[in-house]
């Protein structure tokens, strides 16, 4: 496994964890700040003039790729008929 497949995997994991009790607690006001992130982190992906190289690269998917998954779960939570009884 390469250097930058093991930085993205550890990135990803860490941010799924750190999200996951946020989205079983408020999954309403997780997925506001999710969307906002991802916003943020959409751009920043684009703002590559500088040249931030591989490592950040690297870091800016995986923080992407984990708000994804954040927001798949809770738009899960959400839509989950057992929820609301």
């Amino acid at each position: 496994m390469s250097w930058k497949q093991k930085k993205y995997e550890e990135t990803l994991n860490t941010l799924v964890s750190f999200w996951e009790e946020k989205v079983i607690a408020d999954p309403e006001g997780t997925l506001i700040l999710v969307n906002q992130e991802l916003s943020s982190q959409d751009v920043r992906f684009g703002n590559d003039w500088t040249g931030r190289g591989a490592l950040m690269d690297t870091v800016i998917s995986a923080t992407i790729s984990s708000l994804e998954i954040t927001r798949a779960s809770c738009l899960n939570r959400l839509n989950d008929p057992q929820r609301k009884k």
